[in-house]
């Protein structure tokens, strides 16, 4: 457990050193609005980071997890958003993500995070439920809902709602997986520099993991997904 510890605060400190605050620092228009709100939310939803199999009714997964969005750092939506007009050339969100197996092939699960140095907060709860369950020859699938919140962020809020579908199969050590997501995206701003509406958007979304298990107990994730933005995510942990 001490080893799991240091190794999450390698993924959380790893961001800190870009820290910084989000708030509007010049206008945009409405068309911009709703392309930052796009991208953000797929920055900030709670993204799956596991297989398709269910944990058990005696199961846990507990984990850091370091997600990473290709954002279009070019574009001006984006250097309005940030307080010093100077964006990340990617979106880095650090994480603690706990999962806990339930009867009949259901997970339930949370995540957060607090950046240091910034204002950013975020939250999100899960609930998967293991169509079917996996076999020796069979795949595992599951359907997948999540939900997100950011805090802490004065000018602009943001909550996403996605449902995934999930397939996944075990290797020995290996569990790849894949899944498509339908995500919901709500943005509202409440700054006194712009005067926008608010923006609900629905984007879909393809992704590939692997898990893999060097020695019981740990599991390294690494996963990736594709769609209005590209998105890269690391995950450390333990399951049992």
């Amino acid at each position: 457990m001490r080893k799991f510890y240091i190794l999450f605060l390698i993924l959380f400190f790893s961001v800190v050193g870009f820290a910084k605050e989000l708030e509007f620092s010049q206008k945009i228009i409405q068309s911009e609005f709703e392309d930052l709100s796009k991208e953000i939310g797929v920055a900030l939803q709670f993204n799956p980071m596991s297989p398709a199999e269910p944990l058990g009714i005696t199961g846990f997964d507990v984990a850091a997890e370091l997600v990473i969005t290709d954002i279009n750092s070019g574009k001006k939506y984006w250097e309005a958003i940030f307080s010093d007009q100077d964006p990340y050339s990617y979106l880095p969100v650090p994480r603690l993500h706990i999962q806990k197996g339930l009867p009949f092939g259901v997970d339930v699960g949370g995540m957060y995070t607090s950046v240091p140095g910034t204002n950013i907060r975020l939250w999100g709860i899960e609930l998967k439920y293991a169509i079917l369950k996996g076999s020796v020859a069979t795949p595992a699938v599951a359907i997948r809902g999540a939900y997100s919140k950011l805090e802490g962020v004065d000018e602009l809020d943001v909550n996403t709602r996605s449902l995934d579908l999930l397939v996944s199969k075990g290797f020995l050590m290996f569990t790849p997986y894949a899944g498509v997501t339908l995500l919901r995206i709500h943005t509202e701003e409440h700054s006194d520099l712009v005067d926008l509406d608010d923006v609900s958007k629905t984007v879909y979304r393809a992704l590939v993991g692997l898990q893999f298990s060097p020695f019981p107990l740990f599991v390294i994730n690494a996963e990736a997904s594709v769609g209005v933005v590209n998105q890269y995510g690391i995950k450390l942990g333990l399951r049992f």
